[in-house]
């Protein structure tokens, strides 16, 4: 057991206050509740075989090479398909949740008028509807091919929960990359992309 410091000190003629003698005795107990570690268990206390599977992590993935292409006609997030996870909590957790992927642009870089503008994608992934991360930026077709990875936690509650990826295609300028008054010209097709979810148990 590592040494424990006295929160509070009592001295002579102090007006007695329970709360004092609480806040030492819980320095104590957080010790032995919640404060296990290398300090206070011994090596090899607690073997394997009484660890069940799951215990304090549990990976879930959604892995696909099908190519999808996003409707270039919409101005609003669109579900990335086969790159989801619907997964049930069996108590509070963190979500720290990963995606990777590619993608490519159809046609060679054609600009605007200035302020010179390009078609451009921008990915997100969102729990129950919620984002939880999302790509910094567009990423226009000014670079043919490209790939990039976006990594959030969210905690969440018990219970059912549907972790997905969505993509954003539209009309950005150059310079900013601020939405253009503009239709997308090209189109995008996303190719090897893959969905990790890791739950962190208490």
């Amino acid at each position: 057991m590592s040494l424990r410091y006295r929160v509070e000190f009592s001295e002579s003629g102090d007006v007695l206050d329970p709360q004092v003698w609480n806040l030492n005795q819980n320095e104590l107990t957080s010790e032995f509740n919640g404060g296990l570690d290398r300090d206070n268990i011994l090596p090899a206390v607690i073997p394997e075989g009484m660890i069940v599977n799951n215990a304090f992590t549990r990976i879930s993935s959604a892995v696909s090479d099908t190519p999808f292409n996003p409707d270039d006609s919409l101005r609003s997030w669109q579900t990335i398909p086969n790159t989801s996870l619907s997964l049930t909590m069996a108590q509070d957790c963190l979500l720290l949740c990963e995606w990777s992927g590619t993608w490519a642009w159809d046609a060679a870089y054609t600009a605007g008028s200035a302020p010179y503008t390009e078609d451009a994608v921008a990915f997100r992934i969102v729990v129950d509807g919620v984002d939880v991360t999302a790509s910094s930026q567009f990423f226009g077709s000014s670079i043919k091919e490209c790939s990039t990875y976006i990594v959030g936690a969210a905690p969440v509650s018990a219970g059912a929960h549907v972790i997905q990826v969505e993509c954003y295609i539209a009309r950005v300028r150059d310079q900013d990359l601020r939405l253009a008054e503009e239709d997308v010209e090209g189109a995008v097709t996303i190719n090897e992309r893959e969905l990790l979810v890791t739950e962190r148990r208490r």
